[in-house]
C-alpha cells in the first residue's frame, strides 16, 4: 500500500489537500500527523507547515463502489447520489414474483444467527462513509437478519418512496452473501423508524382496495409503478383472495402490477 505526504498551513488543510489530489473522501484515508504547524515568533520567524502521511484504507470493493460524492457535499446530497447508483443495481438484478400461490424457491432456510455481526459491520462501514451519526441494532426475525438504524439522521436513509433504504438493503445482502451458494443465502432486512412495517400496512390497504374495485367493476385495476419488493407484498396479500389474481407488466422503474377479477375471465370464456 503506497503512502503519500502532504503539507498545509494546518493539519486540516493538509488533509483537505490530500483528499483533493487523491480524489477520495477523508473517511477512506488513514492519516498520520508527522508535524503540527507552528506560527513561529510573531508569526514571521520559524514558521513551519503541518506535514501528514496518508494511505488509502483497505475496504471491500462493494463498499468503495457505493461511496458517495466529495467531502464538501452535505449528507443528504451524498445519499441522493448513492441512492441513484445503488437503485440502478436493484432494478438490474431484482426478480419479480409472478406465482403468488407457489412458495419462493429462494426463501431463506439457513440459520441467520452467524451472519448478524457481519451484516451489522457491513452496514456500519457503508453509513460511516456517507456519513451519518446513527446506531445499528441487530438481531434475527423469522429466519432473517434484521438491522434497525436509529439516530437523528435515520430519516434521511429512507429516501423517496424508500429507495435509499432498499438500496442499502440490496448492497448489504450482496456483500454478505457474496460467497454463499443460492441455497445458503441469508436474507437481511435493513429498516429504520419502523418503515418496513408501516409500508407493508400501506401496501395491504392499497392491495385490498384494488381487489375490491376489480371485483365490483369486473375490470382490471392497474396500480402505480413500484419496485419488485413492494409488488411481491401485494402479490402475497391478494393470493389469499380467490376472486382476483395479479400480474406485472413493464420494464425497470415503470414495471407495475395489475389486479384482475377472475369472474370477468370466466364470463368471457363462457361467451365463446
Amino acid at each position: 500500500m503506497s503512502y503519500y505526504e502532504f503539507t498545509g498551513k494546518s493539519v486540516k488543510e493538509a488533509i483537505a489537500r490530500a483528499c483533493e489530489e487523491l480524489k477520495v473522501d477523508q473517511s477512506l484515508l488513514e492519516v498520520q500527523v508527522l508535524e503540527e504547524s507552528s506560527k513561529g515568533f510573531l508569526g514571521i520567524v520559524g514558521h513551519r507547515e503541518a506535514r501528514i502521511r496518508v494511505k488509502r484504507r483497505e475496504i471491500p470493493k462493494e463498499v468503495t463502489d457505493a461511496q458517495p460524492a466529495p467531502i464538501s457535499e452535505p449528507a443528504d446530497k451524498r445519499l441522493e447520489e448513492f441512492n441513484a447508483e445503488a437503485h440502478e443495481a436493484v432494478i438490474r438484478e431484482e426478480e419479480d414474483f409472478e406465482a403468488p400461490a407457489q412458495p419462493r424457491q429462494d426463501q431463506p432456510t439457513v440459520d441467520p444467527s452467524p451472519y448478524v455481526d457481519t451484516a451489522r459491520g457491513v452496514l456500519q462501514a457503508i453509513l460511516e462513509r456517507i456519513p451519518v451519526t446513527v446506531e445499528i441494532s441487530a438481531g434475527t426475525v423469522e429466519r432473517s437478519v434484521y438491522l434497525d438504524i436509529k439516530g437523528d439522521g435515520s430519516g434521511l436513509l429512507i429516501g423517496k418512496k424508500g429507495q435509499t433504504l432498499d438500496a442499502l438493503q440490496f448492497i448489504v445482502n450482496k456483500i454478505v452473501n457474496k460467497f454463499n451458494s443460492p441455497g445458503q443465502k441469508v436474507e437481511i432486512i435493513v429498516d429504520t423508524e419502523n418503515y418496513r412495517e408501516r409500508k407493508k400496512e400501506n401496501l395491504r390497504e392499497i392491495a385490498l382496495k384494488a381487489g375490491e374495485k376489480a371485483k365490483k367493476s369486473h375490470k382490471p385495476v392497474p396500480l402505480e409503478p413500484m419496485p419488485a419488493s413492494e409488488r411481491r407484498i401485494i402479490h402475497m396479500i391478494l393470493a389469499e383472495d380467490r376472486d382476483v389474481y395479479t400480474k406485472s407488466y413493464g420494464e425497470g422503474q415503470m414495471r407495475r402490477l395489475i389486479v384482475y377479477p377472475r369472474k370477468a375471465l370466466t364470463n368471457k370464456r363462457r361467451r365463446r
